[in-house]
């Protein structure tokens, strides 16, 4: 009856362990996202949408510990003839600078902005959209960081 019990309990601990990898796999999975900018409190498109690259995916990872890390295809932004690009959100009083890979001369330069909250997942509807300033860091020393008041919508493409 101990062999029994032993063997049972090993097997019920295989089978838990097996169900917690596979939820933890699930949990980092990827999703095909569109990410669109509004003035805030206009429906006008905002000038951090010039900084996406609206031609290659964006994606949503969710992260085990509740948050979320989008990847963002960007470009370069003009503004006034000074060219720059994003750097990172800031919502509510938290930054969340990105990380930039990539060439912006062969079109392959991505944003990566690692622990957003669960919030940016805000659907396509401008009304349901969340308050950012759209960081965005320009050539010109003089210049600097530049920064625009958005609405950010954030919604899975399927």
């Amino acid at each position: 009856m101990t062999k029994f019990l032993k063997r049972s309990g090993a097997a019920l601990l295989s089978l838990v362990l097996l169900c917690v990898l596979a939820i933890g796999a699930g949990a980092a999975a990827s999703q095909t996202v569109g990410v669109k900018f509004w003035k805030e409190r206009s429906d006008k498109e905002s000038m951090a949408n010039t900084g996406v690259d609206s031609d290659r995916t964006a994606t949503l990872t969710h992260q085990a510990n509740g948050t979320y890390t989008l990847t963002l295809p960007v470009k370069q932004v003009s503004k006034m003839g000074v060219t720059g690009s994003l750097s990172g959100l800031t919502i509510g009083d938290v930054t969340y600078d990105g990380t930039l890979t990539g060439d912006f001369e062969k079109g392959t330069a991505v944003l990566t902005i690692k622990n957003l909250p669960a919030s940016v997942l805000t659907g396509s509807d401008v009304n349901r959209s969340i308050t950012v300033t759209c960081n965005i860091q320009m050539d010109m020393s003089l210049l600097g960081e530049l920064n625009t008041t958005a609405r950010m919508c954030i919604w899975n493409k399927k």
